[in-house]
């Protein structure tokens, strides 16, 4: 389920600086992982990255040094951090303490690092938000929101999953899909049940009623949490054609270094 180890991290390209700093908010000190490359030129567009359920760990942390090598500014929020650490590494921990976070909670909290990136000397005042499972389902409603990025990637989100007192708001619904102000890019596996993709295709066809633009991609062969940069995984070729397709979706939209 998702992404709860990294099994090939990235190794080898041109340094990467990473730092821990917090962003405050209200009552909120959100830690958040800061990933740029080491000669960077004068400024950087970012990329605001969002974790699935394990929380910002390993995956998250390698990705974030992916997309800095890329040329990306990246912060990597921990959105786990009033819930705390999970108490044994189990698919069941992870989901009970998914269940416990408040949608509003971590959406307020992506605003505030959106802005916080976007208000970096290092930065050139544009970002994109990239998000997995989750955080892909989140890339979807951050889309509909301010500060509004320039772009969406969402990894396998969900656009129609069960809504619940503490994750009330769902991407397919009619208010969210007319909000929608970013371009958008979905990525899934065709075999993924639990995001169903004649939910997909519902939220493809209400985003096209209201004229939102978006590109969405279906991979044969793979289920949910495809995404593997392990040349040894069978779901390996899937996943380096939607990477690669992510990377020049953000090229097109957020630019690269400057």
């Amino acid at each position: 389920m998702c992404h709860q180890t990294c099994p090939k991290p990235v190794t080898g390209g041109a340094p990467v600086s990473e730092s821990m700093v917090t962003v405050s908010r209200d009552d909120a000190e959100i830690p958040v992982l800061l990933a740029q490359p080491e000669d960077a030129p004068d400024t950087l567009p970012g990329i605001v990255l969002v974790h699935d359920i394990w929380g910002a760990n390993d995956f998250y942390r390698d990705l974030a040094r992916r997309l800095a090598d890329e040329g990306y500014i990246v912060a990597l929020p921990n959105l786990f951090h009033r819930e705390g650490p999970l108490p044994e590494e189990t698919r069941e921990a992870a989901s009970h303490r998914s269940a416990q976070a408040r949608q509003d909670d971590q959406l307020a909290d992506l605003a505030a690092v959106s802005t916080w990136l976007r208000d970096q000397e290092a930065s050139n005042g544009t970002f994109a938000v990239m998000g997995f499972c989750l955080g892909g389902t989140l890339a979807l409603l951050r889309a509909a929101r301010e500060p509004l990025p320039v772009a969406a990637v969402s990894f396998y989100g969900f656009p129609a999953k069960d809504a619940t007192d503490n994750a009330p708001i769902r991407p397919i619904d009619e208010s969210e899909v007319a909000a929608v102000s970013a371009p958008l890019l979905g990525l899934w596996g065709e075999e993924d049940a639990g995001v169903g993709m004649d939910n997909v295709n519902a939220y493809s066809d209400a985003l096209t009623r209201h004229g939102k633009p978006h590109d969405f991609r279906m991979y044969e062969g793979v289920g949910h949490g495809f995404i593997t940069f392990d040349p040894d995984d069978p779901r390996y070729p899937a996943s380096r054609s939607a990477w690669r397709y992510a990377l020049t979706f953000l090229r097109g939209h957020v630019g690269k270094a400057s």
